[in-house]
């Protein structure tokens, strides 16, 4: 099954309880749209974050949202 959400902003609370509550596997796929809060530069926050999705049974798809802010104005 596929499924899609939209932002988290890195809580996943929600996601652990859908796991639970439609009991998914690695072969579900979860689609994240917007701010996951899953960030790229190695944090440690970031790495934990990453551990723990991990542990999910869900397989992640994850389109991130890149906002570009004139720093000018």
């Amino acid at each position: 099954m596929i499924y899609i959400t939209g932002d988290t902003h890195g809580k996943f609370e929600r996601i652990e309880q859908f796991c639970g509550k439609f009991k998914t596997s690695r072969e579900d796929i979860l689609i994240i749209l917007g701010d996951a809060g899953i960030n790229f530069f190695g944090w440690v926050k970031d790495h934990v974050k990453k551990e723990f999705l991990e542990t999910l049974p869900i397989t992640f798809f994850v389109f991130m949202e890149i906002m570009s802010r004139d720093r000018r104005q």
